[in-house]
């Protein structure tokens, strides 16, 4: 006779140090860090995108809650950055280059 499956709370819980670890590794990784942060630890893939996505896997977050930076946005967020540099230094010159014509 088979057993039957125990429901509700049967996954392995994660302390937030081991959380940290762990998305450090994924981060360190680059692309492909999910899958081998997932062989190495044993964490699922859904419960490393719920992490990186700042769910903490208690109670449902509302709508509109605020979400972490996965690596993808954060990539495009610092490239951003950096554009908005460039752009500011390119303007600091052709305000210097002002000032001096209309001297």
């Amino acid at each position: 006779m088979a057993t039957a499956r125990k429901k509700g709370n049967t996954g392995k819980r994660y302390s937030d140090a081991q959380k940290r670890k762990i998305l450090n590794f994924v981060n360190s990784r680059g692309r492909g860090g999910i899958s081998a942060a997932g062989e190495k630890f044993g964490v699922s893939y859904i419960a490393l995108r719920r992490w990186m996505n700042g769910e903490t896997g208690g109670k449902k977050a509302g709508r509109g809650a605020s979400k972490g930076l996965d690596g993808r946005k954060l990539k495009s967020v610092n490239a951003a950055m950096a554009a908005l540099k460039s752009f500011k230094k390119q303007i600091t010159i052709l305000q210097r280059t002002l000032k001096q014509l209309s001297r």
